[in-house]
């Protein structure tokens, strides 16, 4: 069996001392993680690429993560379902030792460490999976708090696109990269 499944579930504490317990994405999950964002205001999905509310996105994710296209982490507190991550990998081509990360925090539950707990978690699966950079997109503007934690882990600002991202009321943004280099191994001193 591989590491990456055998060290879950993995129980995180968090800044205000909760318990939530971070494993991976199964397909039992599907419906879950539609409520859970469902339960997201539309300002803090409207931005993503697909339709997360929709279970047959969740189903392809789903696939793609049995197809070895991604490494997808849920958070879990009680029977509710309060963050998920994913790290997708393309298999082919010019860009498959590129990782793209993707993490969603319920808002009761953001800055208590859980997105960096799921970071973590998906930078070392990254490592495993022989990814040597990791790629986040973020808005600017709505996801300032998330680009100014990935600095604190190394990530750096690769670009900025300007009025990249138009919301339903046409109001333009701007859309940052950030790339973090990985090593093949993490060491110890």
């Amino acid at each position: 069996m591989p590491p990456t499944i055998t060290r879950y579930p993995k129980e995180v504490i968090l800044k205000d001392h909760r318990e939530a317990i971070l494993r991976p994405l199964e397909a039992v999950d599907r419906e879950k993680l539609a409520e859970f964002y469902r339960s997201l205001e539309l300002s803090l999905r409207w931005f993503l690429k697909e339709d997360p509310c929709d279970v047959n996105v969740i189903k392809k994710w789903i696939e793609n993560q049995t197809e070895g296209k991604a490494f997808s982490l849920i958070a879990v507190y009680g029977d509710r379902i309060v963050a998920h991550g994913a790290l997708l990998q393309r298999p082919y081509g010019g860009r498959r030792h590129v990782g793209r990360l993707r993490v969603m925090v319920a808002p009761d539950f953001r800055n208590q460490q859980l997105g960096t707990w799921i970071v973590f978690d998906l930078i070392r699966r990254g490592m495993e999976m022989g990814i040597e950079k990791i790629r986040a997109d973020f808005v600017i503007g709505l996801e300032d708090a998330a680009i100014k934690a990935l600095k604190k882990i190394d990530f750096i600002e690769e670009a900025v696109l300007r009025d990249y991202i138009q919301d339903q009321q046409g109001k333009y943004y701007d859309y940052q990269i950030m790339i973090k280099q990985l090593h093949k191994e993490l060491s110890d001193f």
